[in-house]
């Protein structure tokens, strides 16, 4: 790897590189395409924040934690909250269900973390729909030019992807919001590296920090470009430098240059995927499959004697992805394969309530029993092959090697979440997500962010 020079000031630094991008992107810059996936993935992730059912203890701690009063409201319980304590607080209630939406390749939600600091600080300053939609396409386009080629190395390190990498995008999304300049973004971006953390422990155990993960991710954006805004400096090569982020983090020595940024933004954000059931991406492709093959040729749970998912390698091993229950708490019904694969077939469907219904003692989990994950070094991440022997008739096959088709369209998520509609916490929920997709459809014409906030507040 050639040295970095600090005192070279002819080449732009990668946080450099990323500043100016940043400073300078709006709303007409977007092409069509990334916007409506941009407004897709608002109306998704905000519904999750309002079905997201059983955390009253979590959301409690968490507003008593962040209770610095300010303009930005926080999802449901509408309490008023500094700009950072409500995107803290929505964002832990925006992931809460296990349903956000992904990028794939790089094991890692932009959503939740993202629109928490966009829509508060919008409210907060009274910014219209324009900047908010610019915002939330820095994050996720940021997200992803820092993440590209090492997120392989976190995970092996046993960082979580989402919060490692999470906290660029909230502070692409806060200086964007915050009108930085490119100079005071690069320094930002820069301070975020100091704000990175999260341990996937919690999916070995089955305990619930990967919620404020999510959440300190969101907040440590604000503070980053609030900080940056206010004169405070960081390292030019505080990404890519000899003692920076992708050698402490990735630990990848050599390390490899950090990924060419072409001019302009590559625009990955047409990419990301969505959850069409609730609990991990990596069981969604072997659920998905299960179902479709029990509707297809009419098998009850009784039939089933045996069920074998092959996943790659890496998912196979992922914290979480092969445990069995009775679990101590929720947490470890959301990551389990044989869990989710167990209570999917036996309902017909998984919903977010049998993570809190059925993870302790109870028959699903002698079910589960009968569903086995291994690793296959010829499946892609993320794809499946599934094998379901059937006590009397043949055994039954199907794969799936790859998520694309779960990048829905607006359309294709307007028919997912409105299956959840009854699940909302008011009753006139119809009528609320009706004007909730008006609000985010009509969003760059709006001046503020009120209409669309209202839906989601008492």
């Amino acid at each position: 790897m050639t040295d970095i020079r600090e005192t070279d000031r002819d080449t732009p630094s990668y946080t450099e590189i990323l500043g100016a991008r940043i400073a300078g992107l709006e709303y007409d810059d977007i092409p069509p395409a990334v916007r409506e996936k941009l407004q897709t993935c608002l109306l998704y992730g905000l519904v999750m924040a309002v079905t997201a059912s059983g955390i009253d203890t979590l959301e409690r701690a968490a507003l008593a934690a962040n209770d610095s009063p300010g303009d930005a409201s926080t999802l449901v319980s509408g309490h008023l909250r500094s700009a950072a304590d409500a995107a803290y607080v929505n964002a832990l209630r925006m992931c809460s269900r296990g349903q956000n939406d992904t990028y794939s390749d790089l094991y890692a939600h932009p959503g939740c973390i993202a629109i928490p600091v966009a829509l508060a600080l919008a409210q907060q300053q009274r910014a219209d729909g324009k900047l908010v939609l610019a915002a939330l396409a820095a994050a996720y386009e940021t997200l992803h030019a820092v993440a590209a080629g090492y997120a392989a190395s976190i995970l092996k390190r046993g960082l979580r992807a989402t919060s490692a990498f999470g906290v660029f995008a909230s502070t692409a999304a806060a200086a964007r919001m915050m009108s930085l300049d490119a100079a005071q973004t690069a320094h930002a971006l820069g301070l975020a590296t100091q704000h990175s953390a999260g341990t996937m422990q919690c999916w070995a155990e089955g305990s619930p920090e990967w919620r404020i993960q999510v959440a300190n991710a969101a907040r440590a954006g604000i503070s980053c470009a609030a900080l940056a805004r206010g004169g405070y400096t960081s390292a030019r090569h505080a990404l890519e430098g000899e003692s920076g982020f992708y050698r402490a983090f990735a630990g990848m020595s050599p390390l490899p240059p950090p990924p060419a940024l072409p001019a302009p933004w590559v625009w990955r954000t047409q990419e990301v995927v969505f959850k069409p059931l609730p609990g991990c991406l990596i069981n969604q492709a072997p659920l998905f499959l299960l179902l479709s093959m029990q509707r297809e040729h009419g098998f009850t749970p009784g039939n089933v004697a045996a069920v074998t998912v092959a996943l790659s390698e890496r998912n196979a091993a992922y914290p979480g992805i092969a445990r069995r229950g009775p679990f101590g708490t929720p947490t470890g019904a959301i990551m389990s394969g044989p869990f989710m694969l167990a209570a999917g077939l036996c309902n017909g469907t998984l919903r977010t309530r049998d993570f809190d219904a059925l993870y302790g003692p109870g028959d699903i989990h002698d079910f589960s029993e009968r569903i086995t994950i291994t690793g296959d070094p010829a499946i892609p991440d993320w794809g499946a092959a599934l094998s379901v022997t059937l006590h009397a008739g043949p055994t039954l096959s199907a794969s799936l090697t790859e998520l694309s088709h779960f990048a829905f369209s607006w359309e294709e998520t307007d028919r997912q979440l409105s299956g959840l509609i009854p699940e909302w916490p008011w009753r006139d929920g119809e009528m609320r997500y009706a004007r909730l997709k008006s609000a985010i459809r009509n969003l760059h014409q709006a001046e503020t962010v009120s209409a669309l906030l209202e839906t989601c507040s008492p």
